[in-house]
């Protein structure tokens, strides 16, 4: 599948490239009159077939060149050469066929559902067994607490407090991802304001936003961002808010207990629309949030975007993590973002947000 352009945005500090299907705009062209030879997924939206791609090699655990052809450095994406590319075909159109005839047409069996990152289909159950007694008897020793109270008891561990939130937070670090590595340096100011400075191969790329209008400096120049970059930056900026819940939080369902890592965590689920919802999964000792799912229904399946928050400290009343990882289908999406330095600064000054004038 050929990778979307990547923007400057992206491809800096953020990292955060997840071409989320939940922007599957309603305008998207249908890939079979912006690709050649589509056969199976005519209507799939243009911005979900990359990530709609990565999913089923991620789920054959295979890369593009297992069914693509490849020459001279060049995807030639409409080649039919490969034989795994026709039984790929033949596959997509017998989880379509399942679906539609046996689920009412919802995406319920995928790729992922036979093969689990394998070309090979397991036949047998793996041994031992679980133990579903000793399993429903701890269960039950555990009464789930509401969603405003696992909501509640977050915004208490994290000190959400007006005077420190308030004031602008720098936070320095390195970024760890397969392009552009290196430290970078965020200001953030609530509720919208962001300067981000990283040093790549390339130089030093700056990008920022007052709120309202946004600007990128690299050594060619500064240009003012679009809207749809600044549509992006409001999915950056939720990694670095002190709060990193949404407002539709306040819809959420505790539907069990589940493992992140070593840690017991509340699930939340917000179904946010027919298509999309948001899970979320707070770590049952502490009350602070691990994880954070986004995941969008495609004909093929569900696309998911992950955040995960880890090694939380105490920075002037406010509990921030030192560790953020987003990651989804495609692996060079994935980045880690370690921070050695994380400070509430009261002496920045807010022209570091605002666009520089021409000399």
């Amino acid at each position: 599948m050929k990778p979307v352009a990547i923007s400057t945005l992206a491809i800096t500090v953020f990292a955060l490239v997840v071409v989320q299907a939940s922007n599957s705009q309603t305008q998207d062209k249908p890939v079979e009159q912006t690709r050649k030879n589509i056969q199976v997924l005519k209507g799939l939206p243009e911005s979900q077939l990359f990530l709609a791609m990565n999913f089923v090699g991620d789920s054959l655990g295979v890369h593009c060149d297992y069914c693509h052809v490849k020459e001279a450095d060049k995807w030639v994406w409409e080649k039919d050469d490969k034989k795994n590319k026709l039984i790929g075909r033949e596959m997509m159109r017998m989880v379509l066929e399942l679906n539609r005839t046996k689920f009412n047409g919802e995406p319920i069996i995928t790729c992922y559902s036979c093969h689990r990152g394998s070309l090979r289909v397991e036949r047998i159950a793996p041994l031992p067994p679980k133990d579903f007694a000793k399993e429903a008897l701890r269960s039950e020793t555990r009464v789930l607490p509401s969603a405003k109270e696992v909501v509640d008891r977050y915004l208490a561990a994290v000190g959400a407090r007006a005077d420190a939130s308030s004031k602008p937070i720098v936070m320095k670090g390195i970024a760890e991802r397969s392009v552009n590595a290196g430290p970078f340096e965020i200001v953030f100011k609530q509720p919208n304001k962001l300067f981000a400075k990283q040093t790549t191969a390339p130089g030093i790329i700056i990008q920022a936003s007052n709120g309202t209008t946004g600007w990128i400096q690299t050594n060619q120049g500064t240009t003012q961002m679009t809207a749809e970059t600044m549509s992006q930056v409001e999915t950056v900026l939720a990694l670095y808010r002190p709060i990193k819940i949404p407002d539709s939080v306040t819809r959420a369902q505790v539907t069990g207990i589940t493992k992140v890592d070593d840690h017991d965590t509340y699930a939340l689920t917000i179904a946010d629309s027919a298509t999309q919802s948001t899970q979320l999964f707070f770590d049952v000792n502490t009350g602070l949030l691990l994880r954070l799912v986004n995941v969008t229904n495609t004909m093929l399946g569900p696309l998911n975007t992950q955040r995960d928050f880890s090694d939380y400290r105490d920075i002037g009343g406010l509990k921030l993590p030192f560790t953020i990882r987003t990651s989804d289908v495609a692996a060079f999406d994935t980045a880690v973002r370690k921070f050695s330095e994380i400070k509430i600064d009261p002496a920045v000054d807010d022209k570091i947000f605002e666009m520089p004038r021409p000399k």
